[in-house]
């Protein structure tokens, strides 16, 4: 689709929000704002090389929107609903993602560490070469949801129900999880060995 390219995020969201319209169909590129927004709506949008780190888009709803090259390190997505979204070589460090809805959407090869994605709800996604270490999954709703080649070092995933995903090709050294919440999870042979030691088990 054709976008219309600018340079100004808040200007447009601000000029849109006011003729209550959606932030749609923009290309934001090369972007360097600090955003503070709320209860907007973001559809068929991309944003290209933009830097909007300590921002927050509280409760706002982004829709086939694409993100790439972008630091969005440290921002506030808190409430927020993602779907048909995708994520790409992003650094997203020190992310929110509290109470967030994410479906149907992508996030490939960036920096997702110490994220926090507690009391999410996320069905239908692929997580895809991404460093996940030291990020929270607390509480989290997984359903249908992929990790493939992620990095996973000490994440947390307390009262996570685990069943039927697949970390098999993931480094999940010292991941930080329920005992209970592993049954079902899909792990490789060394990988069993690993958590067999939350569980007490001692393998010669």
């Amino acid at each position: 689709m054709e976008y219309k390219e600018t340079e100004q995020i808040e200007n447009i969201i601000i000029r849109e929000t006011e003729q209550e319209n959606d932030v749609r169909g923009y290309e934001f590129k090369n972007c360097i704002e600090t955003i503070i927004t709320e209860k907007i709506e973001v559809t068929n949008c991309m944003f290209e090389n933009c830097k909007c780190i300590e921002s927050k888009f509280i409760n706002t709803y982004f829709t086939n929107v694409i993100f790439k090259d972008c630091d969005f390190s440290n921002v506030d997505f808190s409430e927020s609903n993602f779907v048909e979204c995708e994520f790409l070589n992003c650094k997203l460090v020190g992310v929110k993602f509290v109470d967030t809805s994410i479906y149907k959407t992508k996030l490939n090869e960036s920096n997702l560490e110490y994220s926090n994605l507690s009391n999410s709800n996320i069905k239908d996604t692929v997580f895809k070469e991404n460093n996940l270490s030291l990020t929270s999954f607390g509480e989290c709703k997984l359903k249908n949801v992929k990790f493939n080649e992620c990095e996973l070092y000490r994440a947390q995933l307390f009262r996570t129900n685990l069943k039927g995903i697949d970390f098999s090709t993931c480094n999940i050294d010292g991941i930080v999880v329920d005992k209970e919440d592993l049954k079902g999870l899909i792990v490789n042979q060394f990988q069993a060995v690993q958590l067999s030691k939350l569980l007490g088990i001692i393998v010669k």
